[in-house]
């Protein structure tokens, strides 16, 4: 009986962990190139792994469990503003930031009077021979900058540098940084793409991957999972009372 109410609470620790995964990517619906995650379980511990004369066995570790992040492209959204780009293909923005190289799909960049182009939260966007800086920004009329697909940055005859964009040799390389930007894993490797087959589009961002209908219907479905297993758990614990009750009379 204590068997079975351990094999039940070891079901509710997936579905717990979906929940939170599906509880953030809600949350994230409406941000900038916000890339959605799923979780799974890699590997199904048998009851006789588990337990040992009934009791938990110690040697055996909890479910492996895992998140990955789905990297299909989002909804390109026209914005008209010519700081806001977006990639169309794959790819990655790459950023300077206070702790080191960052990737970032969101490309909602600023541009202030020292001239270099930045995230929202001040990173330096980088171009192919280092941070894109724009000289006299103060008499740069914003809608006379012109960022042509492949990332060059040109006001009149003037040209400031190139976008870099890059993309990973696997994007299991990659690990959400919080921010809405990536780090390499130690051993990856990065190339550049400012090229077909993919480019950049001035006055566009990205939208969220995630698909809120289907997150909500997946969230309504684990939710009716988990509160089968609580009840599962319960009966278990009741029939185990009276079974004890019985021994005593």
């Amino acid at each position: 009986m204590i068997k079975g109410i351990y094999t039940s609470a070891l079901g509710l620790i997936p579905l717990e962990k979906r929940l939170e995964v599906i509880a953030n990517n809600l949350a994230n619906v409406n941000t900038t190139a916000f890339k959605r995650d799923d979780a799974f379980s890699n590997e199904l511990i048998s009851a006789s792994q588990l337990f040992r004369d009934g009791t938990p066995d110690p040697t055996v570790n909890d479910l492996a469990q895992q998140t990955y992040t789905d990297f299909s492209q989002g909804p390109l959204q026209q914005t008209s503003n010519p700081l806001d780009l977006a990639l169309d293909g794959q790819g990655f923005f790459v950023v300077q930031t206070a702790n080191g190289p960052m990737l970032t799909r969101d490309g909602s960049f600023t541009l202030p009077q020292d001239g270099t182009l930045e995230t929202r939260d001040g990173a330096a966007v980088m171009g192919t021979e280092g941070p894109i800086r724009i000289n006299n920004v103060d008499q740069l009329q914003r809608n006379q900058l012109v960022i042509q697909p492949d990332g060059v940055i040109k006001a009149g005859n003037n040209v400031y540098g190139q976008i870099e964009v890059v993309v990973p040799g696997s994007y299991s390389q990659l690990s959400k940084a919080g921010g809405n930007l990536y780090q390499l894993q130690e051993g990856g490797s990065l190339q550049q793409v400012n090229e077909s087959p993919v480019s950049i589009k001035q006055g566009y961002l990205e939208g969220s991957n995630v698909n809120a209908i289907d997150e909500m219907v997946a969230m309504i479905q684990l939710q009716s999972d988990f509160q089968a297993g609580q009840k599962s758990i319960q009966s278990q614990d009741q029939s185990l009372t009276q079974a004890n009750q019985v021994g005593q009379v």
